[in-house]
């Protein structure tokens, strides 16, 4: 299992059991790879960014501040707004005019729709997660994040392609130990049941996320960790080249931005978005002059060209690539990207 590293100029790939030797070689380099390593209170089991799922290093003692100890017996209480439920009562036909008539992400229609009818409330119950002893459910991507905010508590995450809300989670870590609030949007319809069963402490919506700048509806093509929209002859062309039957459910597609004015958000302190081939399509209908993205993870396997064209569309936009991450088995290929001006552990 290989890993990709991409840091300034230091390009380097690695195996785990070649770890001490690239992390010594990357420190060397001032390249301060500590993403890994966490400093554990006692009781709590520190997994690794582990490559293949077997694969643990035994870590501890890097860090000192208490700030960067994970603590996940901290007591945190996720925000909630109040929804008018009664406000709109035919809201799905209202929806239905704005789609026809393709109004921009900042309708005010639009956004009270979304806020009081589609976005669920965080989970004021304990969780009940399959894997309650992990620190980290990601690919490796949370812990490179985590140390380049500066372990930094009380953030807000948007993640895109939730899943069921833990296998491979880039924001649950942030939830869990660093106490963010965020959103969790999932297409598919029993992904999302799934999702609700583990009582995330997040906003949660089971809708697509839009690849165009307004609302519109989509068959969606469920798959597990491959459903995708299906809206143009590209996506089409996607399902009959992954040799994917369908299963097919309609579900209403929102902008990133429509989101979050429904959530009064105009930061995010980390954006995760993985949507199986509408990545670049996506980003291109955020307006990044009105949201604050400080960093984000996106899948870019299915763009083609090793996601060229996203970077390219993303330093246009003030983004710089900070981390490749891929695996040789396709279990994962994001890039990682930091918005320009923001240096490790700044909070602007």
């Amino acid at each position: 299992m290989l890993l990709a590293c991409i840091l300034g100029a230091v390009v380097l790939t690695y195996t785990m059991s070649k770890y001490q030797e690239v992390l010594t070689e990357l420190q060397t380099q001032k390249a301060k790879f500590d993403a890994i390593e966490y400093k554990i209170s006692p009781g709590i089991i520190a997994q690794s960014a582990s490559l293949d799922g077997k694969q643990r290093i035994s870590v501890g003692g890097t860090f000192e501040e208490n700030r960067k100890v994970p603590e996940m017996h901290k007591e945190f209480k996720p925000e909630s707004f109040y929804q008018d439920k009664a406000a709109i009562p035919d809201y799905k036909i209202k929806l239905q005019t704005l789609i026809d008539q393709k109004v921009p992400a900042d309708n005010p229609d639009l956004v009270n729709i979304i806020r009081n009818h589609y976005i669920e409330q965080p989970s004021q119950e304990p969780y009940k997660l399959l894997n309650p002893e992990r620190v980290d459910y990601s690919q490796g991507q949370t812990p490179f994040i985590d140390s380049r905010l500066n372990y930094m508590e009380g953030g807000f995450y948007v993640e895109c392609g939730a899943l069921n809300g833990e296998k491979g989670s880039n924001s649950l870590f942030f939830e869990r130990v660093r106490k963010w609030n965020g959103l969790l949007i999932e297409g598919d319809p029993t992904n999302y049941a799934e999702l609700k069963k583990i009582n995330r402490k997040a906003f949660s919506i089971n809708a697509c996320i839009s690849p165009r700048a307004t609302p519109f509806k989509a068959k969606f093509h469920k798959a597990f960790n491959m459903g995708r929209a299906i809206h143009d002859a590209q996506s089409e062309n996607w399902v009959k080249r992954n040799h994917k039957n369908k299963d097919l459910v309609e579900m209403e597609c929102f902008p990133l931005y429509s989101l979050m004015l429904a959530l009064n958000r105009t930061t995010i302190d980390f954006f995760s978005l993985d949507v199986e081939g509408d990545e670049v399509n996506v980003l291109k209908t955020i307006p990044f002059d009105k949201l604050n993205i400080k960093m984000m993870t996106v899948e870019y396997a299915h763009g083609g060209a090793g996601g060229a064209d996203m970077q390219r569309f993303l330093q246009s936009k003030g983004y710089e690539v900070v981390l490749k991450v891929s695996k040789d088995n396709w279990g994962v290929n994001d890039l990682i990207f930091r918005k320009k001006g923001v240096a490790d552990g700044s909070t602007i």
